[in-house]
C-alpha cells in the first residue's frame, strides 16, 4: 500500500493540504481542535510509518516547468521567473521544486507527479490546462498560473499587459512618422490569448491614428518555413508604397525574419524599422539581433507570483484572480524616425 498523501489526509480530517502541511511540519498559527484532527487523520492513514513527508521547517511549492521545444526560446525568461520565485519564497520558508513536464503528458501524469512531489501549492508556467488545475483546486493544492492568460477568468494569473504592450510598441512606431505599417504575427504555441491580445492593442493604436492596415499588410508567417517567410515579406515589399515598419508580434518571429530582410537587401532601421511587442530572447547573447521590444520584468513576474501564492496559503485570499505586469519598452536603436 503506498504512502497516504496530503490530499488523502486532508480529504479525511476536512481540511485544505496546505493545513496539513502546516500541521505536520509544525509551522503556522493552526488551533488545537485542527492540529488534533489533523494528527489524528494522519495516524489512521499510516502517514507516521516511516519517516515524515515533511520532516524541516520547510514546505515545498512546484513549478511546473515545460520542455517542450517548440517553446525552447522562452526558457531564459522562465528560467529567470522562476530564480525570483525561489528567492521570494525562501523568505517565507517555502522550498520550490520544478517539475518537468510537457504539452504531451496527460492530466493524470501531470497530476500524479504533484501528488508525489508532496508540494502544498503549484506554479505553471506558461503551462495552461484547465481541468489539471481544476483537479488541483479542488484538492486543496492552490494553482497560480504565470505567463498566460488563457485561463484568468478561472484561476489566479500573473501576466504580462500584452494589450497594453503592443499598444504602445505601435504608438511608439506611429510617433516617429510610421504609417505604412506591416504586421506579422505566428501561431504561437498554446498562447492563442497572447495573439489576439497583442493584435487589438495594436489595431488600437493604428486605429486612433487614422492608420488602415490592408489585408496584405496583416502577414502570418511559418516561423517553421524560412520560404515561407521570404515568399510574403518580398510580396509585401514588391508593392510600389513599400512599408517603412514591421511590427512583430514576437522578437522571437523577428529574429528568424531578419535574415531573410537582409538577402531581400534590407537593413533596418535605415530601410525599415522594426519593434516586437514580446521580449523574450536574451540580449546578453552576441548572436541574438538587436532590436526594440516591449519586455515584462521577470523580476515583477516572479516577485508578484510569489506573493499571490504566499497570500492565498497563509491569509485571506484576495477577490481578484488576476495581475497584469505593464510592459516596458527597450530601444535597442531598431527603430527610425522618418517624421
Amino acid at each position: 500500500m503506498s504512502k497516504p498523501t496530503l490530499v488523502d489526509i486532508a480529504k479525511q480530517a476536512g481540511v485544505s493540504s496546505s493545513t496539513v502541511s502546516l500541521v505536520l511540519s509544525q509551522k503556522g498559527k493552526i488551533s488545537k481542535e485542527v492540529q488534533e484532527k489533523v494528527k489524528a487523520a494522519a495516524e489512521d492513514l499510516g502517514y507516521f510509518k516511516g519517516a515524515p513527508i515533511y520532516s524541516s521547517k520547510f514546505n515545498s511549492i512546484a513549478v511546473l516547468f515545460h520542455f517542450d521545444h517548440k517553446l525552447a526560446h522562452t526558457w531564459n525568461i522562465l528560467r529567470q521567473v522562476t530564480l525570483k520565485l525561489q528567492e521570494h519564497l525562501a523568505r517565507h520558508n517555502y522550498l520550490t521544486i520544478l517539475i518537468p513536464i510537457s504539452y504531451d503528458m496527460s492530466d493524470n501524469e501531470i497530476y500524479k507527479q504533484v501528488i508525489d512531489s508532496h508540494a502544498v501549492a503549484v506554479f505553471s508556467m506558461h503551462f495552461g490546462r484547465e481541468k489539471l488545475f481544476a483537479s488541483l483546486e479542488e484538492a486543496s493544492i492552490p494553482v497560480v498560473i504565470i505567463i498566460n492568460s488563457q485561463f484568468q477568468m478561472q484561476f489566479h494569473t500573473v501576466c504580462a499587459d500584452n494589450f497594453q504592450g503592443s499598444y504602445e510598441a505601435a504608438s511608439h512606431l506611429l510617433n516617429l512618422g510610421h504609417r505604412n505599417i506591416v504586421y506579422a504575427e505566428f501561431d504561437i504555441y498554446q498562447l492563442p490569448a497572447t495573439l489576439s491580445d497583442r493584435f487589438l492593442g495594436f489595431y488600437k493604436a493604428i486605429n486612433e491614428h487614422g492608420v488602415v492596415l490592408p489585408p496584405e499588410r496583416k502577414l502570418h508567417l511559418d516561423i517553421n518555413d524560412n520560404d515561407d517567410i521570404q515568399r510574403k515579406l518580398r510580396a509585401v515589399f514588391a508593392e510600389r508604397d513599400k512599408p517603412t515598419a514591421i511590427f512583430f508580434v514576437d522578437d522571437y518571429l523577428a529574429a528568424h525574419s531578419i535574415p531573410v530582410l537582409r538577402e531581400m537587401g534590407l537593413s533596418y532601421p535605415e530601410d525599415v524599422s522594426i519593434i516586437a511587442s514580446g521580449g523574450v530572447l536574451d540580449y546578453n547573447e552576441p548572436y541574438v539581433p538587436r532590436m526594440t521590444t516591449m519586455t515584462t520584468s521577470p523580476e515583477l513576474l516572479g516577485k508578484f507570483s510569489a506573493e499571490m501564492m504566499i497570500n492565498r496559503l497563509e491569509k485571506k485570499p484576495e477577490e481578484s484572480y488576476v495581475l497584469k505586469i505593464k510592459q516596458q519598452l527597450i530601444d535597442r536603436g531598431s527603430c527610425r524616425d522618418i517624421s
